[in-house]
């Protein structure tokens, strides 16, 4: 095992591996630190990602990765009213997150990144305050050191709760998925949303539909059981609950940040990307495009600074910068509908349902390709008459008692 890299990535999901595979290619030589044997597993994702956003970090998915394109999606409101949104073409993909992962982690080998599996980053190793690299393992320690090290170690952050360096906390959420062998009544090419406090209280509930008849079916909610908020939902559900089974399988429950990145993503020697840093969208907990958008930035800054022989915050700080003036905006959006969302009841969400279908908003709003910047779509939306007069009268809605 290697003692020394120029960088030291911890974690190898998307954002470590793609982090790792942009400074690779900037000339550094990169070593990525992966807790489990296997990269992928286990995986938390529903995989639900845009084409839009792939296509613009230039990462072609094999089609052997993706197991659905989807073009609609179908809203349910807590008392069950419908919105069905339908575009022309497909606008997102359902991958395999675990193959999706391997495969982010088999291009930065092939620019090559070292891989080492099985083995916990423990700590950094930290001296006269600057980030010099990881000690690893549990019984028998041992040291990697690094001149830059890049922390993808997912929303838990054990690392920088150790080092008592800013973590994700703000309205952490938990989501709960499993998967069905069979769904009926479903849309091939539509993924379901279900809002109401009984049975995703803060966030919402989904279907989305495989090619092969089967389904990702979860939840997130910011209270209550996640496992028993999901087992009541495909039980009594007034619609989900007939078309789904009884039963799931491989169900997984992991935290969702949805508070918006950190106030400060570097310090001396490290670089924080990803879930440990809170780089999720926190209107639909979707982490995996902007999560990427910010690990290539993670890539090139610490790339640069291997080749400068600059480590320090100052010189880090140009990856703030870059991913800042990308999503700034965005997570500035986000945080702010969110804390919306969040506060509205199940009558306002209601009456939303009912002001957005009487102005025909569904039919407005199909032509929509990307759908990762809500800014974009927002402005979009605005150019329609009856979109803008039915956002109004919707906020007007949601303050009546």
């Amino acid at each position: 095992m290697k003692d020394k890299a120029d960088i030291v990535v911890v974690g190898g999901g998307p954002c470590g591996s793609y982090s790792a595979l942009v400074a690779a290619s900037g000339g550094a030589e990169v070593l990525v630190v992966e807790e489990h044997m296997d990269v992928g597993f286990p995986s938390h994702c529903a995989g639900h990602i845009s084409i839009h956003g792939l296509e613009s970090l230039e990462i072609g998915v094999p089609s052997h990765i993706i197991e659905n394109r989807i073009k609609t999606a179908t809203f349910f409101s807590p008392s069950g009213k419908m919105l069905r949104i339908e575009c022309e073409d497909p606008v997102t993909y359902v991958i395999n997150r675990a193959l999706f992962d391997r495969y982010l982690a088999e291009l930065a080998e092939h620019a090559g990144v070292s891989y080492l599996t099985g083995v916990r980053a423990k700590s950094f190793l930290i001296d006269s305050g600057r980030v010099r690299g990881v000690s690893l393992g549990e019984e028998r320690e041992s040291l990697v050191e690094a001149k830059v090290v890049i922390d993808a170690e997912g929303v838990n952050a054990a690392l920088l709760r150790k080092a008592n360096l800013p973590y994700p906390m703000e309205r952490i959420v938990t989501g709960v998925q499993g998967y069905s062998e069979r769904v009926s009544g479903v849309e091939p090419e539509s993924v379901e949303v279900y809002l109401g406090r009984r049975y995703a209280p803060g966030f919402f509930a989904w279907i989305i539909p495989r090619k092969d008849g089967s389904a990702k079916v979860g939840l997130a909610s910011n209270r209550g059981n996640p496992k028993v908020l999901l087992e009541r939902f495909i039980a009594d559900h007034p619609i989900a609950s007939r078309k789904i089974p009884k039963s799931l399988s491989s169900v997984s429950i992991h935290p969702i940040s949805l508070g918006g990145p950190l106030r400060k993503t570097y310090s001396e020697g490290l670089i924080i990307v990803g879930d440990a840093a809170s780089q999720v969208k926190p209107t639909t907990g979707g982490g995996v495009i902007f999560g990427l958008m910010c690990s290539r930035a993670a890539g090139e800054t610490a790339a640069n600074s291997v080749a400068a022989g600059d480590y320090s915050s100052r010189a880090l700080s140009e990856y703030e910068k870059s991913w800042k003036r990308l999503l700034g905006r965005e997570f500035m959006i986000g945080r702010a509908t969110r804390k919306i969302l969040s506060s509205l009841s199940d009558a306002a969400v209601d009456r939303i349902f009912q002001v957005a279908k009487g102005f025909n908003v569904e039919n407005s709003i199909g032509s929509v390709s990307e759908v990762d910047f809500e800014e974009r779509i927002l402005q979009y939306c605005l150019r329609k008459p009856n979109v803008a007069i039915a956002l109004i009268c919707s906020l007007l809605s949601c303050l009546l008692p």
